[in-house]
């Protein structure tokens, strides 16, 4: 099943903000390349941390974990760029550590000074063009409504289980409870799209010269025995700016509607 099965009346929507962020593709090796928005499963892997839902299964092999509970038959998760966003390549070292006290890696090694040299990676760093934060609007669904509603509260509360951050547990995130937005199916095929989309549910319209398009290839989600998923094509508009695209397959495309500084605001999303 996917997430054009499910039927939303309702989404929660807020502000995933940090000054750095990075989100390795899945197929680099020696040099960490970055995705330029999350993949589905960063977002999840966020929302759980943010409600405190297990990745393991511990006492209760019956329990589900996170990735199980916002599968796309149950869960809608669609972002949006709000930010230009530019790229910077950096080298970082990174040290490897093992509990082995003979090895010239362990911690005893680490802090006597005796330890080898640390690993030089290059790491592909996202940074805004306009030296503010870098912002993803995340609008979320999942038809469970304890999930959702603990979410919800969450927000409301900002309290969150785990801290958020963009891709690296280095790079920490704030985040902005924009509210609850109310959903619509938009019918029509020709449309200004919001959110990033899979390339295979839209046609690209290329006669505006001002947009720039991208297509990343990114996980979509694991499987019961954490098998990762059939990769897709995301297609998305790297200046931040709408696309124009045409729906095709029988896709869903949806309608928001919700209030942000006392102005009312009507958006088209896909879900990833």
């Amino acid at each position: 099943m996917s997430s054009n099965n499910l039927n939303p009346d309702k989404v929660l929507i807020f502000d995933l903000k940090g000054p750095l962020a990075h989100f390795r593709k899945y197929y680099t090796n020696s040099s960490s390349l970055s995705y330029l928005f999350p993949p589905r499963t960063v977002i999840a892997g966020l929302i759980a941390g943010i409600v405190g839902l297990p990745s393991e299964r511990h006492t209760n092999k019956n329990e589900e974990v996170y990735y199980e509970k916002f599968s796309d038959d149950r869960c809608g998760i669609a972002v949006s760029i709000r930010t230009r966003i530019r790229r910077m390549m950096q080298t970082v070292n990174y040290i490897k550590t093992k509990t082995d006290k003979q090895s010239k890696y362990s911690f005893e090694a680490l802090i006597t000074g005796t330890r080898g040299a640390p690993t030089q990676i290059p790491l592909e760093i996202l940074l805004p063009e306009n030296g503010n934060d870098i912002t993803y609007r995340v609008y979320f669904y999942h038809a469970n409504g304890e999930v959702y509603n603990k979410l919800k509260q969450r927000l409301e509360e900002q309290r969150f289980v785990y801290p958020p951050y963009m891709g690296l547990s280095e790079f920490l995130a704030s985040i902005d409870n924009v509210g609850e937005g109310n959903v619509s199916r938009n019918p029509k095929q020709d449309i200004e799209l919001n959110s990033v989309c899979k390339l295979k549910d839209v046609e690209p319209d290329f006669s505006g010269n001002d947009l720039q398009y991208l297509i990343e290839k990114m996980p979509t989600g694991f499987s019961n025995d954490r098998t990762p998923n059939q990769p897709d094509d995301y297609i998305l508009e790297i200046k931040s700016r709408i696309m124009k695209v045409k729906v095709k397959n029988n896709a869903i495309c949806c309608s928001v509607g919700y209030s942000e500084g006392g102005c009312a605001l009507i958006e088209n999303i896909m879900f990833m």
